[in-house]
């Protein structure tokens, strides 16, 4: 009896060892399959598996101490993302954000490229919401012409043409706004076959590398010397943002930032425990004022910004709005 014991154990161990992602029930099934003089019924080879993994006895508990010993264990690799930061070397920036071509205010943004002629900059950033692309919104809109989409793409290209021949030779930066994300999102829900084709995307479609224009997903924050800079949706959430638009980007982020989005100046500043000063801004737009989805709003503005930076960080933003067709 005792050799016959034995005898089970051995098989049970070398089932195991074979089959470690097996459950129990299936181990004493191919025990009995393949042993069946060995093995009286499935209860039998269960009640051996059981005893071998430890379940049962003192001896079975030593064999599993065993086997744990014997194997390496380890995390899963995580799939989480560390929060992403790109620094902008430049020190004299003109930044312009939600022109959403095509409903883009021409007069404006001819003002803020002279300005920024003028303040000799050399750097361009671009935050954001630079087309509408409402044909890809899912939201209620008109259905667009046949040609909508090809135009749309045309007046980006223009406009960007445009920007090159102003500064030929400076660093442009293109963040991610909402209105421009809703092509990736409209892809991934309406053409899932064409989402992992690089070409349908934005900056693939308006050929940016042409252009020498760097663009950078929703998720990467720019740090320019101590100020951080995204477009701002999502920081400022909802339909509507708060009564100081900058005072609602303070309060999430707790540091100096800047943001395009809500197509309200305003600027927000407090004072840390040890003394120092952080600022928040919000930008005006560049668009039209009054859009389809939102035509009774009086806070909108007409707005750009000029941010220099000083050595070790420190930065002036002059966050300029446009009324009646002049700078202020």
């Amino acid at each position: 009896m005792m050799a016959k014991a034995t005898n089970k154990n051995h098989i049970i161990r070398d089932l195991l060892e074979r089959f470690p992602e097996s459950s129990n029930y299936t181990i004493a099934r191919k025990a009995l399959y393949d042993y069946p003089l060995v093995f009286d019924n499935i209860e039998a080879a269960r009640t051996v598996v059981r005893y071998i993994i430890g379940k049962t006895g003192t001896r079975g508990r030593k064999y599993a101490k065993e086997q744990i010993q014997k194997k390496q264990f380890k995390l899963p690799t995580s799939k989480g993302k560390e929060r992403q930061f790109v620094r902008i070397e430049e020190n004299n920036i003109l930044w312009m954000s939600d022109i959403h071509i095509p409903n883009q205010n021409n007069k404006a943004i001819e003002l803020a490229i002279e300005d920024g002629i003028k303040e000799k900059v050399n750097c361009i950033i671009l935050g954001g919401d630079i087309m509408d692309n409402t044909p890809f919104t899912s939201h209620d809109a008109p259905p667009p012409s046949p040609d909508d989409v090809r135009n749309y793409f045309e007046m980006t290209q223009q406009f960007l043409e445009y920007l090159r021949s102003k500064f030929p030779k400076i660093h442009i930066v293109w963040i991610e706004g909402n209105h421009d994300n809703w092509i990736s999102r409209w892809l991934m829900k309406k053409a899932p076959i064409l989402f992992n084709d690089p070409y349908y995307h934005l900056p693939q479609r308006l050929d940016l590398k042409k252009y020498s224009i760097d663009f950078y997903e929703q998720e990467v924050i720019l740090q320019i010397g101590k100020l951080s800079a995204s477009h701002g949706h999502t920081i400022v959430r909802g339909v509507f943002a708060p009564v100081n638009a900058a005072r609602g980007v303070f309060m999430r982020t707790k540091s100096n930032y800047i943001v395009g989005h809500v197509h309200t100046t305003s600027a927000h500043h407090e004072t840390n425990i040890k003394g120092e000063q952080i600022g928040c801004f919000s930008v005006g737009c560049l668009c039209e004022l009054s859009p389809s989805y939102d035509p009774h709003n009086t806070k909108h503005n007409l707005g750009y910004a000029i941010i220099k930076v000083e050595k070790g960080g420190d930065f002036i933003v002059y966050n300029k709005t446009i009324i009646n067709g002049k700078v202020h």
